[in-house]
């Protein structure tokens, strides 16, 4: 009787195609959605810049993380080429770090769901969506990379339709088609609202918009043709930086930047603006898929990089321990045999 082997059938690895539609379901969420209120409220106009330049240092490090997956694939990424390439104490340090911070991460996404799921159900308590969505996710999780990656795909169609959407109806609205609140001599936008300090602040706040792509580099590994890693990395951030710019630049021309506030999505209040409110509520909707999807995709991350530790040593041995026909990892799920 041979040793039980973890294995990964054809039908299981992702094409390049897939992976991008994956990094574009766990990026778009609600660093975007929400978060780039604040880039705008201190970055102003120059904020479009900004963007960019955010878009081109991912892709700076995300393109050296997928030439090493392209050369070598192996699980555990980023942490397993810093202890390849440093020692131990890399491994260890980069493993950990990631986990603790996506933990806080995933937090503040399950708050950030039950708040917006309280904007239609005031009533209930807080705690009460946290575990509800909590649950989902980890039930999404224990399917393993495949069951997780046609999730994120499903989620990632939503959000790029809606984004779309989006500036379909911003852009009728700029060009006088629909009417607008809002008056070009209220629209008092500038480059730098508040100097130098505003543009450093909106620069990383605008790095928030391409957070999640982390995962996209631990899922690099399950691809057909590892050397595909760069091209899906390519199409998926010049594809999700255009929306953002064309998104960005519609709401300055709908919205003054000093009325956005870091609890209101800046799409919802530009739909606002238009005076479409039956928008605001879809958006809304939109809000919870892309936290759920960021929050599940945080969880996937991070019991991945728990079970890669143990593995390893780093972690206590107990998170690589298995049981029945099919692995608890979260990370693929995959059928064990005896031979």
């Amino acid at each position: 009787m041979k040793s039980q082997q973890h294995r990964k059938n054809d039908d299981e690895k992702l094409s390049w195609v897939s992976l991008s539609l994956f990094g574009a379901g766990c990026t778009l969420g609600t660093g975007f959605f929400l978060g780039t209120s604040l880039a705008i409220h201190w970055a102003g106009i120059s904020v479009l810049i900004l963007l960019v330049l955010a878009a081109a240092g991912t892709y700076f490090v995300f393109g050296a993380l997928a030439q090493m997956t392209a050369e070598d694939p192996k699980e555990g990424a980023f942490r397993t080429y810093a202890g390849e390439a440093f020692g131990p104490w890399a491994g260890f340090g980069s493993g950990w770090m990631y986990w603790f911070s996506e933990m806080l991460i995933m937090g503040s996404s399950l708050t950030a769901l039950g708040l917006f799921s309280q904007f239609w159900f005031p009533k209930f308590p807080l705690w009460t969506f946290v575990a509800i969505y909590a649950a989902i996710g980890l039930f999404i999780a224990a399917l393993g990379a495949k069951g997780l990656t046609k999730t994120e795909n499903i989620l990632a169609v939503i959000k790029l339709a809606a984004t779309v959407a989006f500036i379909a109806i911003a852009g009728a609205a700029c060009l006088g088609w629909l009417p607008v609140k809002v008056t070009p001599e209220q629209l008092k936008n500038e480059w730098f609202p508040h100097g130098g300090k505003g543009v450093w602040t909106g620069f990383i706040y605008a790095f928030f918009a391409f957070a999640g792509i982390e995962v996209m580099g631990l899922m690099a590994a399950n691809l057909k043709e590892p050397k595909d890693a760069v091209k899906s990395g390519r199409v998926m951030l010049l594809s999700v930086s255009t929306l953002y710019v064309i998104s960005i630049a519609l709401i300055l021309l709908l919205v003054p930047s000093a009325q956005l506030t870091p609890d209101e999505s800046p799409l919802v209040k530009a739909m606002s603006t238009i005076g479409l409110t039956v928008v605001v509520h879809i958006l809304n909707g939109i809000l919870i898929i892309a936290g759920f999807s960021t929050m599940v995709a945080s969880l996937y991350a991070i019991t991945s990089m728990l079970v890669k530790l143990a593995e390893d040593g780093d972690a206590p041995k107990l998170f690589t321990k298995t049981w029945g026909k099919r692995t608890c990892h979260f990370r693929h799920c995959a059928v064990q045999r005896l031979d």
